[in-house]
């Protein structure tokens, strides 16, 4: 009688979940899924975006890709741009995280702040970041102040410190975000172990190896995979700012495609790039997904 009674609030409840499942399903195959399938049929076309007939081509865009020296210099700044903004944003966050974790005053204060950059509009970070690198901005400005002329120059006109620069800007708006994940992994970790470290004799900083670390085997992950998948979506800062230049030396996958798919009206050229672009994504998600599972234990 009891499993009776109980059988009919089941099966309501069973409909509100493949209800609501449904329908998030429904939004992501129509927002989602399909302008990914129309992005793979119109890299095989050639089309100007007006002009109402498409005109086939076949893998002609994705020959003409592989001989593109700009698209390999654009995919050779998008590694360049992973390696540094990954980096700092892991190692930063990391450290900075490990600091927030002490019992110290004020730090609800300093992890808003950290975290606030992360929450601003990409246009708001590359127009303050153009305004510090101007020749006459703030960075000149302070090294004027301090007697350091010989180091002013005009940051983002410099091809060999314009992609690093950009990076520097870009990790000072995002590792934030690295900071919070890091903090709610390592309150995660049992207190206990601190202190039998502690007992065996080991220092704040061979507990942070030997324990925070390892504690934080997961969270690695997480943030690794956010960082990467990031760091190749940069546009908007570079855009804000360079637009690409100097002479590409700021150019990446998503400003490259930008320019050849909408400036330009090169549509299939452009979706041809985002195909690319969408695989690499692809595969490097797939790749951090089956190292975390690789890495975590088996049940039981």
């Amino acid at each position: 009688m009891r499993q009776r009674a109980s059988s009919p609030f089941r099966i309501r409840a069973s409909l509100t979940a493949y209800g609501f499942v449904g329908l998030a399903l429904l939004l992501w195959g129509f927002f989602v899924l399909r302008p990914t399938i129309e992005v793979f049929f119109l890299s095989l076309y050639r089309w100007d975006g007006i002009a109402p007939i498409r005109t086939w081509v076949g893998l002609d865009n994705f020959a003409k890709l592989a001989a593109d020296p700009i698209f390999w210099k654009a995919l050779g700044n998008n590694l360049a741009w992973l390696a540094m903004v990954v980096t700092f944003n892991v190692s930063l966050g990391l450290v900075t995280a490990a600091l927030l974790a002490q019992k110290i005053r004020g730090r609800l204060f300093f992890q808003a702040g950290y975290f606030l950059p992360v929450v601003q509009a990409g246009i708001v970070v590359a127009l303050t970041w153009r305004w510090i690198y101007n020749p006459d901005g703030l960075l000149n400005e302070s090294l004027d102040l301090v007697g350091l002329s010989d180091f002013t120059r005009g940051w983002l006109g410099d091809r060999s410190l314009a992609l690093p620069a950009l990076a520097l800007a870009t990790g000072w708006a995002g590792f934030g975000l690295a900071v919070v994940i890091f903090l709610a992994g390592m309150q995660g970790i049992d207190r206990e172990l601190y202190d039998a470290a502690a007992m065996d004799g080991a220092n704040g900083r061979q507990a942070f190896r030997h324990v925070t670390v390892p504690g934080l085997r997961n969270v690695f992950t997480v943030v690794l995979l956010l960082e990467v998948i990031g760091a190749f979506q940069a546009f908007d800062v570079i855009w804000g700012t360079t637009q690409g230049g100097p002479l590409h030396a700021t150019e990446v996958l998503a400003t490259y495609m930008f320019k050849k798919g909408i400036a330009e009206g090169q549509y299939g050229y452009g979706s041809a790039i985002a195909v690319v672009f969408m695989v690499i994504v692809l595969v490097v998600a797939v790749i951090s997904i089956a190292v975390r599972e690789r890495g975590e234990p088996a049940d039981g």
